[in-house]
């Protein structure tokens, strides 16, 4: 950043404009809060993520991982861990939000589900990861049974893009995520869904790194523990992600 360069900051409800000299350590007050320059903010504005692109045209697509049935139902197997948590939040209220704003909008809803389980599966991963161990001993996400399909309120519509299956956390991993995104010329992402300190953490981080502006909806994503949504909303995801949003912000 140059000498008496003028950045636009971005706060929660409003923005401030300001002059930031060469060599000055200036820290943005709030972790919601985006700094830009003035020119890019002009165009940014538009977009209703505030968030720098190339060139006039953004596009954003709401992306929603993992609503299966084994997390976000009642009868899921996960439900005993993550309801504390998605009972705060208002998660299933919220998805369903996300997903009819987003195609009130004409915003494409991409899922990014992860691999579900199958009892003809081939060999384990070489180096498999206690989360997978688990999930194969419980018939996590079973093919075919209640646990593995989406929950019927925020399943795909039809012509919705569902992405390949990801094997360990970010929907983009050895997926076709990243191909369709940039097929269909997408620059901005809204990510929601489980697990905030998992696969959300991880697509956010690997969206970053390539290369998308990635916000995430705060109050559409859970955890097992208090503790592990917290860690990841307040910590890594402050730092890694573009935009933290909630869902009413996202909608209007």
């Amino acid at each position: 950043m140059g000498g008496g360069d003028r950045w636009v900051v971005l706060a929660k409800d409003q923005h401030h404009e300001g002059l930031i000299t060469r060599g000055l350590a200036w820290i943005l007050p709030d972790p919601n809060d985006v700094l830009l320059p003035a020119s890019v903010h002009q165009k940014a504005a538009v977009t209703g993520l505030d968030g720098p692109g190339e060139g006039d045209c953004v596009r954003t697509a709401l992306l929603v991982v993992d609503p299966y049935n084994d997390f976000v139902s009642r009868r899921g197997k996960g439900w005993p861990l993550i309801r504390e948590v998605a009972g705060e939040v208002g998660l299933v209220a919220n998805l369903r939000a996300a997903i009819g704003a987003a195609r009130a909008r004409d915003v494409p809803v991409i899922y990014a589900p992860h691999r579900r389980y199958r009892r003809k599966d081939g060999a384990r991963p070489r180096y498999a990861t206690p989360n997978q161990d688990l999930a194969r001993l419980t018939r996590f996400f079973d093919d075919g049974g209640f646990g593995g399909r989406f929950h019927r309120d925020l399943e795909p519509a039809p012509g919705e893009f569902v992405a390949s299956e990801h094997r360990v956390s970010s929907g983009f991993g050895g997926t076709d995520l990243d191909d369709h995104l940039r097929r269909i010329e997408v620059d901005h992402l809204v990510v929601c869904g489980l697990l905030t300190n998992t696969c959300i953490e991880s697509t956010v981080r690997q969206g970053v790194d390539l290369g998308y502006h990635v916000a995430v909806l705060t109050d559409a994503v859970a955890a097992w523990t208090r503790a592990d949504h917290s860690a990841a909303i307040g910590g890594a995801l402050r730092h890694v992600a573009h935009r933290l949003l909630t869902t009413r912000e996202f909608a209007s």
